[in-house]
């Protein structure tokens, strides 16, 4: 009776639309500076905030000087769902300031996206952890979670912009045993990723911050480490709030090189995913999956005890999902390595 109950009240939500892109309003949203509130000062900064989304959906810049990432930019109140000014008060450091607040239409904006064959990163992003040292004129220290410090502002400032899920150490006595300033500054990735296990992230980064002392210049070193894969880069700039966007400009844009899908010819992919033990369960699973970039649609072929076959139709290779699915954590692939089976983890 209790199966029978389950698969009646599971047909009523097969009924339901699937989960639309729009519940990834954070991916569209953009605060930006606005000179006025009138029509011209409102569009241009409809147009900024525009810019900012698009290269942190492309995971580049490179998509606003191109053609179709021209043609997007043309007319950006038509993708604006809501927005609003915002008046911060001037303060002893600062005068005031007019910021505009807005959310784009992210079903229409992705889909443009996809159709002028320009990448697009969806919500599935890597957590990323970032050892962070600075050399300020001689002044030593790691950037920590908790530390207050004024370096790590601009950080995470950056970070947000281009949609990254960055965090920093906690630097407590665990942290503090693990891992020395030395080993971070010297590049010690093994000491740097055993401290790291106790935060579990999928990527993780180091960094040299140094202020050159006669010119007061910044240059920062950075390394990756993502799935056995290392990346190194660096950037020099006149502040530091340059020299670290430019750091995590390259970074995003690695990351967007590995993650984020451009649509191919349209295909379709049967996988079964067992543990589904609830209606919670194959809510959260069906939402999962249709918030996935490469998938298009979301249909459910079979229900067999905790058992579910799903049709998903895609727009992006299945290498994309397979990535995506194994960033995501919430499915674990089964040992069969030919077949598309998966278990839901709690």
């Amino acid at each position: 009776m209790k199966k029978f109950c389950f698969l009646v009240l599971l047909s009523s939500l097969l009924a339901a639309p699937p989960a639309s892109a729009t519940r990834l309003n954070h991916l569209f949203e953009a605060e930006v500076d606005a000179a006025g509130r009138d029509t011209a000062a409102r569009d241009a900064a409809l147009g900024v905030a525009l810019e900012q989304v698009v290269v942190r959906l492309t995971g580049s810049s490179a998509a606003l000087q191109s053609a179709t990432g021209a043609d997007l930019l043309k007319d950006p109140g038509r993708f604006a769902e809501q927005f609003r000014f915002n008046e911060l008060p001037a303060t002893d450091m600062q005068p005031r300031q007019l910021k505009l607040w807005v959310q784009f239409d992210g079903v229409s904006l992705s889909r443009e996206l996809r159709e002028a064959g320009l990448p697009y990163w969806g919500a599935e992003r890597p957590d990323v952890l970032a050892w962070v040292a600075v050399d300020d004129s001689g002044q030593r220290y790691l950037l920590s979670e908790t530390g207050g410090q004024a370096v790590a502002e601009p950080l995470k400032q950056a970070a947000k912009r281009r949609g990254l899920p960055l965090t920093l150490p906690l630097l407590d006595l665990e942290d503090q045993r693990g891992v020395a300033f030395t080993d971070v500054w010297g590049g010690f990735l093994d000491r740097v990723e055993a401290a790291s296990r106790r935060y579990n992230p999928q990527v993780i980064v180091t960094a040299r911050l140094e202020r050159d002392r006669p010119n007061g210049e910044w240059r920062t070193d950075w390394q990756l480490v993502d799935q056995g894969t290392r990346q190194n880069w660096s950037s020099r700039a006149a502040t530091l709030e340059a020299a670290v966007n430019g750091g995590v400009a390259d970074l995003a844009q690695w990351l967007a090189q590995r993650y984020a899908v451009v649509a191919t010819q349209a295909g379709v992919r049967t996988l079964v995913v067992d543990n589904v033990r609830s209606l919670a369960d194959y809510a959260k699973l069906s939402s999962y999956l249709a918030s996935l970039s490469p998938v298009d649609r979301v249909d459910v072929l079979r229900v067999a005890d905790q058992e579910v076959e799903f049709s998903l139709s895609l727009s992006a290779d299945e290498r994309n999902l397979l990535q995506l699915i194994a960033l995501g954590r919430v499915l674990q692939r089964a040992d069969d390595p030919a077949g598309w089976r998966f278990h839901l983890n709690p």
